[in-house]
């Protein structure tokens, strides 16, 4: 039997035996190791190590913030108090980054406020079900002063996910003339999901509309975000207006981005009737929860369109 050594390309140290088949962290120099079959280098390792420590450079600047060194990429869009960029984390894990940044004095108490909220969204556990929803969830990196910068200098530091093309307020310029209903019917039940378990945690978003919800087109996802306003033991008010403004944003996507209040025609007439009922009724809203709303969304869309099928949005 022949005896296989496993040396940290890094840093020459010996690695442990469970190398050989998993991924380790080096015990001298703290690299993550992969073994793979295809041969590295070690000089052209050590070059890609130090392209990663020094980064890419981008025309937007960087900033610093609890440490790390963000590049900022492309600037997504400006609201109030913030800027909002995509971004990359510099150094040996870098990673994709969305950051609001602002030098509004009072975009601390929001920064943090969203941070406590997505840190506590992050723990809640219910049958298992709560590990899946997390990950519907903003993740938080960081959020804190920047470094350098003056007093009033705020960042919010949230991991890019994997296949957002942009917010629902994006996608409804895009698409002037109304979205496609089909299209319609998986955004709103995306949304409801998510609503609907953190209404049975006893939470309210508080701030839904079209910016506040990203579309990942490739996978039919939809991720919300803007949790700045949202509150723990909500009561079934809060949670009703939650459902009520995410059946306008539905209706905004429908209408189009031409201005038009109308429901194009191309809109089946039931599902039509039923966004706009939960868009006004917030007793209806109430009554009906998301769960209910889900189910009389998903009723209505089988007879207009029948069995479910894929159909790809695209952009």
């Amino acid at each position: 039997m022949a005896w296989v050594a496993v040396n940290c390309p890094q840093c020459s140290a010996p690695l442990p035996r469970v190398a050989i088949w998993r991924s380790v962290k080096c015990p001298s120099c703290g690299a993550l190791i992969t073994r793979t079959e295809e041969m590295v280098m070690r000089d052209d390792f050590r070059k890609a190590l130090q392209r990663a420590r020094g980064g890419a450079a981008f025309s937007g600047g960087d900033i610093e913030c609890c440490g790390a060194r963000y590049q900022l990429m492309q600037l997504l869009g400006s609201g109030e108090i913030s800027k909002v960029y995509a971004a990359r984390r510099v150094g040996l894990l870098p990673f994709l980054a969305t950051i609001k940044f602002s030098s509004a004095a009072d975009a601390m108490a929001r920064y943090a406020r969203e941070a406590q909220v997505l840190r506590e969204l992050q723990t809640v556990q219910s049958d298992g079900a709560g590990a899946y929803f997390s990950q519907l969830l903003p993740e938080l990196v960081a959020a804190g002063a920047v470094e350098g910068g003056s007093p009033a200098q705020w960042a919010l530091v949230l991991r890019q996910p994997n296949g957002c093309w942009g917010s629902l307020a994006a996608l409804n310029e895009r698409f002037a003339q109304g979205l496609d209903p089909r299209h319609a019917v998986w955004i709103w039940r995306r949304m409801l999901a998510v609503l609907g378990f953190i209404h049975g945690q006893g939470w309210a978003h508080g701030d839904i509309r079209p910016d506040h919800a990203l579309v990942q087109p490739q996978d039919h996802g939809v991720r919300l975000i803007g949790w700045a306003s949202a509150q723990s033991g909500a009561g079934a008010k809060a949670q009703a207006v939650d459902l009520l403004h995410s059946a306008r944003v539905i209706l905004v996507l429908l209408c189009g981005g031409n201005g038009t209040t109308r429901i194009p025609s191309q809109v089946p007439a039931e599902l039509a009737q039923l966004v706009t009922r939960a868009s006004e009724d917030e007793d209806f809203c109430r009554t009906q929860g998301a769960a209910g709303l889900d189910a009389l969304w998903r009723a209505e869309a089988l007879a207009a369109f029948g069995q479910p099928v894929f159909v790809p949005l695209e952009i």
